[in-house]
């Protein structure tokens, strides 16, 4: 079952991933209209829901706006809520 944090996080990825891929897109097409617009939107919903994330989670990224050091708590990214057990 997926949950609120891991739909969250799968967001993220798949906002950053858009991105990227738009970034290498203009490195070739500076000129695209289009491709910026689509660079934009997707950074703007990656950055809306980094902060959503670590507003109800925790920090995700060592830029984010932390009051104490959190990087222990939780399970870590690639444990899927899991505990590490696959």
């Amino acid at each position: 079952m997926v949950n609120n944090r891991d739909r969250l996080m799968k967001q993220i990825q798949t906002y950053a991933f858009a991105a990227h891929e738009a970034n290498l897109y203009l490195d070739s097409h500076p000129e695209s209209k289009a491709a910026m617009e689509y660079f934009k939107k997707h950074k703007m919903m990656e950055k809306k829901a980094t902060e959503e994330y670590e507003r109800r989670f925790g920090p995700i990224t060592v830029n984010a706006d932390m009051q104490s050091w959190e990087w222990t708590k939780g399970p870590w990214p690639w444990q899927n809520g899991m505990d590490g057990k696959e």
